[in-house]
């Protein structure tokens, strides 16, 4: 066993949404066709790394996207993760134009009991905790959605966990996309017991025949 633990954070891919409905943690959202090419992608390019675990948000969509994974892993099985659920907001049902008209900002003036900034970020710990006491010196994929991926890079990378961080992400060496794309995997490399990340990189698998133009950020 080595001193290096890596989690690889995948984004599940495109959701089939004609009514473009702000779904969040609503039922029975699935990838659409281009959402499965996307997660195909994603799990081809995993095909080779020696993965001991693989957790999923337990939204229809990521687990969708984790059976791509599987496909070349049939050793493992998907564990669904509360800590890697979808964000939890007062805009659940409504229409993308209206997020859109907020310049997407989920999480101003919403009630307590919906997700803020920082409480995603606290259960992104717990779970980043978690990983690392169990498979310490091994390889780890999760399965999750966008907003969770980018907080934990804000925090990996020692920025405000913010929505003005999050649309800073562009700025950063190597976010080529500003923000996670569907079935994208970003990786965080630790060693030994330092607290953040000593490596964070991000990859899309695919090329520009595969993006969604139309897909909100």
């Amino acid at each position: 066993m080595t001193d290096t633990t890596r989690l690889l954070w995948i984004r599940h891919g495109l959701v089939y949404n004609p009514e473009a409905i702000i779904y969040g943690r609503l039922p029975g959202y699935r990838l659409s066709e281009l959402g499965h090419r996307q997660a195909q992608a994603a799990g081809d390019a995993l095909r080779t790394l020696p993965l001991v675990a693989l957790f999923s948000s337990p939204q229809l969509r990521a687990q969708q996207t984790a059976a791509h994974v599987l496909a070349h892993h049939p050793h493992l099985k998907s564990a669904l993760s509360p800590w890697l659920d979808e964000i939890h907001i007062p805009l659940e049902g409504h229409l993308m134009a209206e997020a859109a008209a907020r310049d997407w900002d989920l999480y101003t003036d919403s009630p307590p009991e919906y997700d803020q900034p920082d409480s995603i970020l606290a259960r992104v710990r717990v779970f980043i905790a978690e990983v690392r006491e169990v498979y310490a010196g091994q390889t780890v994929a999760a399965v999750t959605h966008g907003d969770i991926i980018a907080f934990a890079v804000l925090w990996a990378l020692s920025q405000p966990v913010t929505m003005v961080g999050k649309r800073q992400l562009h700025t950063f060496s190597g976010f080529y996309d500003g923000y996670p794309q569907t079935a994208s995997i970003t990786t965080f490399t630790f060693n030994g017991a330092v607290e953040l990340p000593i490596a964070v990189t991000y990859q899309r698998p695919y090329g520009a025949e595969l993006l969604d133009d139309s897909a909100p950020k």
